[in-house]
């Protein structure tokens, strides 16, 4: 959907994945893939508007995710891992921003946990740096961003979110305490 980003030339190292079968033991697998710049446009369509889309889509530089459930529970709400790469540390932030600003129009209860990187509920958030976490009705949401990386975990165990996370970014994970 980028000509002039192609004909450029630019050139990314691949994207880190983790460990699927060791990090998701306790997971059976519903579904992988790719999320492309099409798919980036229309969840932020959905959440932000087309407008918005526009400005945001095209920064996009490679993504994927991995939805999983809870062994032995095919009841159970789906959870899922998605990594997304941006043109830059300000493409990711705002990606990020608008990804937790959805996170009201998909859970009927949700708040942010307490802790110092925690942000006002009083308004929208124009962009999200660093580690945060939500509780919900279906488990956490973690959303990390670092430098061009967007890291989102949403419904998966602490020990799971926290050994991908460092695993895929090298930091010290951030989960939601229930």
């Amino acid at each position: 959907m980028e000509p002039k980003t192609y004909l450029a030339g630019e050139k990314l190292e691949p994207m880190r994945l983790p460990d699927f079968k060791e990090d998701f033991k306790g997971y059976e697998r519903f579904d992988i893939g790719a999320m492309g710049e099409f798919d980036v446009g229309v969840l932020v369509d959905e959440y932000a508007g087309v407008e918005t889309s526009r400005q945001v889509y095209p920064h996009w530089r490679g993504g994927y995710y991995y939805a999983v459930r809870p062994k032995g529970d095919a009841a159970a709400p789906l959870s899922l891992l998605y990594v997304s790469r941006w043109s830059d540390a300000d493409s990711a932030a705002k990606f990020a921003g608008i990804y937790a600003n959805g996170l009201e129009k998909r859970y009927k209860h949700i708040h942010e946990a307490p802790g110092p990187s925690a942000i006002s509920d009083s308004q929208p958030v124009e962009s999200l740096t660093g580690s945060h976490s939500w509780l919900t009705e279906q488990g956490s949401v973690v959303i990390v961003v670092k430098n061009e990386i967007v890291f989102i975990a949403e419904g998966l165990d602490q020990a799971t979110t926290e050994r991908v996370e460092q695993e895929l970014l090298g930091a010290k994970a951030v989960t939601a305490k229930q």
